[in-house]
């Protein structure tokens, strides 16, 4: 099965309670990609107490609640795209996209790229 992503144009619009449900009732794995912001318990840690389904690891865990590549250039780091590939996974995999399509994971790529 392809992955299922999920996106949406701000934050805290329900992206992630919709991908526990989803991972809940496909009985499929998570994946966010880039989580930004560590403050408070992040998407990975809310989809795996909401589904109890696997979650695998994040490509970027950054320390600030913003868009990707403001969170990433707070830490001198750039978010490199191909690390972003979508893994090898057996079974269904809900992907949840930090934003929306057009948020920027660095000054030249965006989520939609």
């Amino acid at each position: 099965m392809s992955a299922i992503v999920v996106t949406g144009t701000d934050t805290g619009i329900g992206k992630t309670v919709f991908s526990a449900g989803l991972v809940q009732v496909l009985k499929a794995s998570y994946w966010k990609p880039v989580q930004a912001g560590l403050q408070e318990e992040t998407d990975s840690q809310v989809v795996a107490r909401l589904s109890g389904q696997p979650v695998l690891p994040e490509g970027y865990r950054l320390q600030l609640a913003a868009s990707p590549h403001l969170a990433a250039e707070a830490e001198g780091a750039e978010i490199d795209p191909a690390i972003l590939s979508l893994p090898d996974h057996a079974g269904p995999l809900v992907v949840e996209g930090a934003g929306g399509l057009m948020v920027p994971l660095n000054r030249t790529c965006l989520y939609l790229d």
